[in-house]
């Protein structure tokens, strides 16, 4: 806290040394140093309102993380029913629950396919309750909320409003084959991953809403 209203004081008071400075030139230039003045300032508003948000971002993450902390995690058993024997037609080929139990965080992740191998879905979930796993959350829920977009010749990432909620869309290409993944903080509190070789990021965004994720307790 003390750290970034040193950082904006500083910001500030470089601005007005920069403004101040240059204020024993000719009365000619009058006009754009009163500019100078001016832009310097807004400058430093600018960054000040943008340590402002960061503080209150940092304030929302800590009165996530203290929740989180508090409550149980879920059980394996009321993970795997957001996890059925098939999804959106394919067999599930694999389930892992509890892999992290012995350090107190409940996951869970499944493995969908066709017969052919030739469309594939993951489906991921980290249930943020508990110590542990609480950091994790909020750091996910930090980063959530940045709006950002990354985009290569093969792939096009964006952090973004999806419906009604702060997701990471991925959308990957490789020769024919399309990969798409959303990701995203459920209840804030469940870290999700849905990821669908084979498919489109608005077929993998059909999936996401077919998951039978209402029994989970916030």
């Amino acid at each position: 806290m003390k750290k970034q209203f040193f950082i904006a004081s500083l910001v500030l008071g470089c601005s007005l040394f920069v403004a101040c400075g240059s204020s024993n030139n000719s009365e000619e230039e009058g006009d754009s140093e009163d500019t100078g003045v001016i832009e310097n300032l807004s400058n430093a508003g600018e960054a000040i309102k943008g340590l402002s948000g960061l503080e209150k971002a940092m304030k929302d993450i800590e009165v996530q993380m203290n929740a989180l902390k508090e409550k149980t995690p879920v059980s394996n058993d009321e993970l795997k029913k957001v996890l059925p024997e098939t999804l959106e037609g394919l067999k599930r080929t694999s389930i892992n629950l509890g892999e992290s139990a012995s350090i107190g965080i409940s996951s869970a992740n499944a493995t969908y396919q066709d017969e052919g191998a030739t469309k594939t879905i993951e489906v991921s979930i980290l249930d943020g309750a508990g110590e542990a796993a609480s950091s994790i959350t909020g750091l996910a829920f930090y980063g959530f909320n940045q709006d950002s977009e990354r985009i290569t010749d093969d792939m096009t990432e964006k952090t973004m409003e999806y419906k009604g909620q702060r997701a990471k869309l991925t959308e990957e290409k490789y020769y024919d084959k399309q990969t798409s993944k959303i990701e995203w903080l459920h209840k804030k509190r469940y870290l999700m991953k849905v990821q669908g070789e084979g498919y489109s990021i608005d077929e993998v965004g059909k999936i996401m809403d077919n998951l039978a994720l209402g029994n989970l307790p916030e």
